[in-house]
């Protein structure tokens, strides 16, 4: 039994088989959310790209909360000929799950991915899934531009890297980036400065699946008056590089990486906490 804790900092953070996985293997799970979910602020250009699934020919939710917004916002079924590409682990579970849950008569359509392992455990991965596309949408016989004239859309919330979009155009493509949800920092009030108290305190892992939510955190500590020097105690699992990256700026005394399904997120703490002196 490995008597931790892991703090989700994401919303939603888990469910059913995954909470009971953790648990039989002794892991206390936190909810300490550092980022909300909010409807786009251009509701209706959000609809009217869905509406335009049926005569797109490619689109990127860039991550599972994402896919659960495009999808609860769907009418009807997924359009057949409108291929999903999806830049992680969590975005393809997510959409196999929306999917799953359509009429059993309902066509899907291609799904593409990079293979797994191939963005080295990182969620958002845009070059492994670039990689990716090239063999989904390879130059036909009559010509070496693939991509000339299909049109993309790409499904986020506020700002993120460009470099999806820049090399889809590049190759031809007609891209429309649309705003699926907007993403809000905490209060601070003093049901946060509770949860915020509670997670140092409690000498588990926090599990990381933004940048933004690391920035989220720094703002809470200047906040209640704590400085960064608190994290140097702090341990944290990131699923991205550029998120371990961030978490050792802002002061994490160690930051490990992990794959996003939960069942990675567990065996990385098995592995972890069987070579680590107990953490005080």
């Amino acid at each position: 039994m490995l008597n931790t804790t892991l703090i989700f900092t994401r919303v939603p953070s888990h469910a059913g088989t995954a909470t009971l996985g953790f648990a039989a293997a002794g892991v206390e799970l936190l909810d300490f959310p550092l980022q909300h979910i909010g409807p786009p602020a251009d509701l209706a250009r959000f609809h009217a790209a869905l509406a335009a699934l049926p005569q797109t020919d490619l689109a990127i939710p860039v991550s599972p909360t994402a896919v659960a917004a495009v999808f609860a916002a769907l009418q009807g079924v997924w359009p057949a000929r409108c291929a999903i590409g999806v830049v992680g682990e969590g975005s393809l579970a997510a959409v196999r799950r929306a999917l799953t849950a359509q009429p059993e008569d309902a066509p899907w359509p291609r799904l593409i991915a990079p293979q797994a392992g191939e963005a080295s455990g990182a969620e958002g991965d845009s070059e492994a899934l670039w990689d990716a596309l090239q063999l989904a949408f390879p130059p036909g016989p009559l010509s070496t531009f693939p991509w000339a004239g299909r049109h993309v859309l790409i499904f986020r919330g506020g700002a993120g890297r460009d470099l999806l979009q820049h090399q889809l155009e590049s190759a031809g493509a007609k891209v429309r980036v649309v705003e699926a949800y907007s993403r809000l920092a905490p209060e601070y009030d003093a049901h946060t400065a509770g949860q915020l108290r509670k997670a140092l305190g409690c000498g588990g892992w926090w599990l990381f699946s933004s940048s933004e939510a690391v920035r989220n955190l720094q703002r809470l500590l200047e906040q209640a008056g704590l400085g960064s020097a608190v994290l140097q105690q702090q341990r944290a699992l990131a699923i991205h590089g550029r998120i371990a990256q961030a978490l050792q700026s802002a002061g994490f005394g160690r930051v490990e990486l992990t794959r996003a399904p939960p069942e990675a997120v567990l065996s990385a703490l098995q592995r972890l906490e069987a070579s680590s002196p107990p953490h005080s």
